[in-house]
């Protein structure tokens, strides 16, 4: 039980990693393009996955998933309501993710977390493939005399109206300028070239979106240390080090869902470096994957030791949903890593 009395459970370890190993080609047949399965090939055979593996094996907080799974009931309601399409597993795999990084006791401010992680990740998958909609939501937020035409812009309002009393209006300001930030640097991935020959992309582009500034700074809202309003000092060292943690892990563990994409794929960090520098494609996985582990350390260094394990649980949890969320289909690859659900 935890400190509300509430029932929690333990999320499932996966067995032993000497039976995660990948060592047969189950799952490379769901990669369309044989010069990506190739790609992805050449990575699971290097084992660094594995490893990641191994360097999540031992996380195993209390998580309330009776919260989370109410919340998902919520919102699925509620973005009906609003005339907002959202997909079942985004939401459910949303609100899990939530509970795993960012463990909030009070209801209410949950379910605020909730539904923007929600309906910010859903944001970012229709952007991708539908610059107007990007185009809609920034005029619809920034500009005072356009009013909020779509759906998702009406939604965005309410979603951080919610939000308002959990947090000083300063934060509230940062906050929603990352996002809009975000949105801004989709347009301009949507003008990136699928050949990687293009001028456009570049690190500046890739911190501009991603969401991550956004993603990392939610973790104010778990304990009192890492407070924005009271902590600006260690957010200022820090928060370059988070984005870099941000961007490579998920790199390096959405690899092979965007492989399965195929479309995906091509946007992708990993390849479209590889690709602008002529250089093998586990060359640069490697690279990423020391980045964002260098990343990591930089930001345990930087924390307090009251801040540490908040930080620490955040970013491990980071990488273990990665691997046991159905969304990043590991399971095909390791059916050893147990999917779990809310």
């Amino acid at each position: 039980m935890d400190s509300t009395d509430r029932r929690t459970i333990r999320h499932p370890r996966p067995p032993g990693v000497d039976t995660l190993h990948y060592t047969t080609r189950s799952g490379l047949d769901a990669v369309p393009d044989p010069r990506h399965r190739t790609m992805i090939a050449s990575v699971l055979a290097s084992g660094l996955v594995d490893e990641m593996i191994a360097f999540t094996q031992t996380f195993d907080p209390p998580v309330n998933l009776a919260q989370a799974r109410a919340d998902a009931d919520v919102l699925t309601t509620e973005f009906a309501a609003f005339g907002v399409t959202i997909p079942t597993a985004t939401t459910t795999n949303i609100t899990l993710m939530r509970a795993l990084m960012v463990p909030i006791a009070d209801d209410a401010l949950a379910l605020a977390l909730d539904r923007i992680w929600v309906f910010v990740t859903n944001t970012d998958d229709v952007c991708c493939h539908d610059p107007a909609e990007a185009e809609a939501i920034l005029r619809a937020g920034m500009l005072p005399e356009q009013r909020a035409s779509s759906p998702n812009a009406r939604y965005i309002r309410h979603m951080f109206k919610e939000l308002t009393q959990f947090c000083d209006p300063t934060f509230l300001a940062v906050f929603k300028t990352f996002f809009y930030n975000a949105i801004t640097g989709v347009l301009m991935e949507a003008e990136f070239t699928p050949e990687a020959s293009d001028g456009v992309d570049s690190d500046f582009v890739r911190v501009f979106n991603g969401f991550s500034q956004f993603w990392f700074t939610s973790l104010q809202f778990t304990d009192p240390c890492l407070s924005a309003h009271h902590n600006r000092a260690f957010w200022s060292a820090a928060l370059s080090s988070c984005v870099a943690f941000l961007n490579d892990i998920n790199d390096v563990l959405s690899f092979y869902k965007e492989a399965v994409h195929g479309e995906d794929f091509l946007a992708s960090r990993i390849y479209r470096r590889s690709v602008s520098e002529n250089i093998p494609y586990l060359a640069e996985y490697h690279r990423s994957l020391d980045s964002g582990l260098a990343a990591y350390r930089r930001v345990l260094d930087l924390a307090t030791d009251e801040q540490r394990p908040h930080l620490d649980r955040y970013m491990t949890a980071f990488a273990y949903w990665h691997f046991h969320c159905r969304r990043y289909l590991w399971h095909d690859i390791y059916p050893g890593l147990t999917p779990i659900d809310i």
